[in-house]
């Protein structure tokens, strides 16, 4: 007799370097102690979405477990947004945004305790030019960075480092013109940052304002790079040089690239060059078990 409790583990076969067959291992187990009927899909590149939202549809899971990065993690959020779900994450990517600032050691016994655990967020998430971001997206600088590390043969974080040096002796600053509710913003640009989290995967905490269930995100605008500035950032000081770097706390906000178009990534997912992003809060977009 099956189960009438369902969960839907969604699994990203090529993120990161952790061994995947031990993650079906462990959601079976795990399901199977707490009761769950346990479904699981793959990603593949092609129709994912619609493929998610069919299966949620057709056995009406009570969680969904996400084994990937953020990108992965984001794409299962729109497929199941509006629906009453509640997402547990286990980190697998390459760099694991999101499992970070929720605290999540990316111990795979631990996120299956969490992601079946009782402690829930209603998380906000940030809308891009019609895409979703629930972590960190950016204009420049660490968009160049996603786009190299994507393109390279090493993973991990000496890939991260190779590709670094390599991005650095790339990048070239942009003119931006930053438009919010309250104000209009333009300056010579190293990064633009919108972001509804605190840390990137690598542990280093860009916003120090950040709380993703607060009805804002932050624009984190770097003008150049700098060791007190960003010495301010990894203590968590948020009173920084106005002329070398600004945070502010917006609902909405247009960033426009006046004089070249600017690499952009979601969620650690590159999208190309673009020369304007408009963002918008969305806020309780999904619920999300957390320590």
């Amino acid at each position: 007799m099956f189960s009438e409790r369902k969960v839907l583990l969604v699994v990203n076969p090529i993120s990161g370097d952790v061994n995947k067959d031990v993650i079906f291992e462990k959601a079976i187990e795990k399901a199977e102690a707490e009761g769950y009927g346990l479904r699981m899909y793959s990603t593949t590149g092609a129709d994912d979405l619609e493929q998610i939202r069919d299966i949620v549809n057709e056995i009406k899971p009570e969680r969904v477990l996400v084994a990937g990065g953020d990108g992965t993690i984001s794409l299962v959020a729109q497929a199941v947004y509006g629906v009453d779900i509640i997402m547990g994450i286990i980190p697998a990517g390459s760099a694991n945004g999101l499992s970070v600032d929720f605290g999540l050691s990316g111990a795979i016994d631990q996120a299956m305790d969490v992601a079946f655990g009782g402690n829930i967020m209603h998380m906000d998430a940030v809308s891009i030019n019609g895409d979703i971001s629930l972590h960190l997206s950016d204009l420049g600088l660490n968009a160049l960075l996603v786009k190299n590390y994507e393109n390279s043969e090493t993973r991990g974080k000496l890939g991260y480092a190779r590709e670094m040096l390599k991005t650095l002796s790339e990048h070239e600053n942009f003119l931006a013109r930053i438009t919010t509710p309250d104000e209009v913003i333009e300056t010579d640009a190293l990064i633009v940052i919108i972001a509804n989290a605190q840390k990137y995967g690598t542990g280093v905490t860009i916003n120090p304002k950040g709380d993703m269930s607060d009805g804002l995100f932050e624009l984190v605008i770097a003008k150049k790079l700098d060791f007190i500035e960003t010495a301010k950032i990894l203590a968590g000081n948020t009173d920084f040089n106005p002329e070398i770097m600004k945070v502010i706390s917006v609902k909405h906000a247009i960033i426009e690239c006046l004089d070249k178009e600017a690499h952009f990534q979601i969620d650690g997912e590159y999208k190309g060059t673009l020369n304007r992003v408009e963002a918008k809060i969305i806020e309780r977009y999904i619920k999300v078990a957390i320590l």
